[in-house]
Parts: structure tokens; C-alpha cells; sequence
């Protein structure tokens, strides 16, 4: 009778090559699917929708930085077609509801809709992302007192009214004077 052998048995060497080979393959695939993703990640498309939202958020800042210092007794019509019209920081801006006045102790309220719109752009040069279509609307609520202003976003209604706010005949501008030659020296 013999012995039982004591050594585990050693898998061949053809098994062992295939053992290596196969985690070398499995290692390089796991590589370069996160190396695409993250190429992709880095030098795809931008995102469309973030883009426009940042706008509208750097249009809102711009916009209470415009009305930060407002005069005392200012109404809410006056600066809302003063300031709240047209287009700020790639934003169109309609101001669709004001009241109230800078001297108000809660000062003048101004509903704002700001509107953004990204057309897709494709990349023009080699690991230069391009940029996806997008766009964002969002309302705002500003409250302009005497010396200082601040805004907070609120809800867009479902149907925004299409007025726009003019200014006061008192609040019109007047005429800029035409300035008077200056006598030259020379005669």
C-alpha cells in the first residue's frame, strides 16, 4: 500500500498561463473603460442645462447688483422698466409683477422670469468638448428698499402676463442739452 501523497497537487503550467493571461485581459479592459469614461467625461459635450442655469443665476446677481444702491421713494414700475427689461448677462428678462415703492418699509417687490437658451455647439478643435443643446427659466423676486436690495427664487406662475412696465412720464428722462462750442485760442 503506499502513502497518501501530502503535497496539494500543482496545476499544470498551461493553467497557470491561462490564469495570468486572463487577469491581464480583465485588468486592461477595467482600464481602458475607465479611461474612456473619463475621457469622455473630461472632453465630451457640456452640459446644455448647467450652462444656462449658471447664466440665469449670474443674470439675477447682475441684476441685484444694478438696483444695490436705489434712491428713497422709487416706485416698483419705475425700476422695473428702469432695470428689469431686455437682456442681462445672455438672460432675457421680463419683469411681470411690481408693486410697492424703495421708501416702503418692505420696499419695492419686482417678479422677474429670466429666461436662457444654449444652442449646441460641436467641438471646432481635438480634445476641445463641445456643447449641448440646453435651456432654463426661472423666477425671482426682488426686493429693492433704500440702500440695499436682495432677491429669492420663487416659483414662474403658469402663465406669465405679458405686460411691461414703462416708465412715469415724471420718470422719463429729460433731453440731453446739446454742449456749446468751445472758442478756440486761435483767432
Amino acid at each position: 500500500m503506499s502513502a497518501p501523497n501530502s503535497s496539494p497537487e500543482q496545476p499544470s503550467k498551461a493553467v497557470r498561463v491561462l490564469r495570468v493571461t486572463v487577469a491581464i485581459v480583465m485588468a486592461t479592459l477595467i482600464l481602458v473603460g475607465v479611461g474612456a469614461v473619463t475621457f469622455m467625461h473630461a472632453f465630451g459635450p457640456r452640459d446644455g442645462e448647467s450652462i444656462a442655469h449658471a447664466r440665469v443665476d449670474m443674470a439675477a446677481r447682475e441684476l441685484q447688483r444694478r438696483v444695490n444702491q436705489p434712491g428713497p421713494g422709487v416706485d416698483a414700475q419705475t425700476l422695473a422698466a428702469a432695470e428689469f427689461i431686455g437682456t442681462v448677462g445672455g438672460a432675457d428678462v421680463h419683469a411681470y409683477s411690481w408693486r410697492g415703492s424703495t421708501s416702503d418699509p418692505d420696499g419695492a417687490r419686482i417678479d422677474v422670469r429670466l429666461r436662457v437658451s444654449v444652442q449646441p455647439q460641436p467641438s471646432r478643435e481635438l480634445f476641445q468638448p463641445g456643447v449641448a443643446a440646453g435651456s432654463a427659466t426661472e423666477c425671482f423676486r426682488f426686493h429693492v428698499r433704500q440702500g440695499r436690495s436682495s432677491y429669492r427664487p420663487i416659483e414662474c406662475p403658469a402663465s406669465i402676463p405679458s405686460s411691461t412696465p414703462t416708465l412715469p412720464a415724471s420718470a422719463a428722462p429729460s433731453p440731453s442739452a446739446t454742449p456749446l462750442p468751445i472758442p478756440s485760442a486761435t483767432p
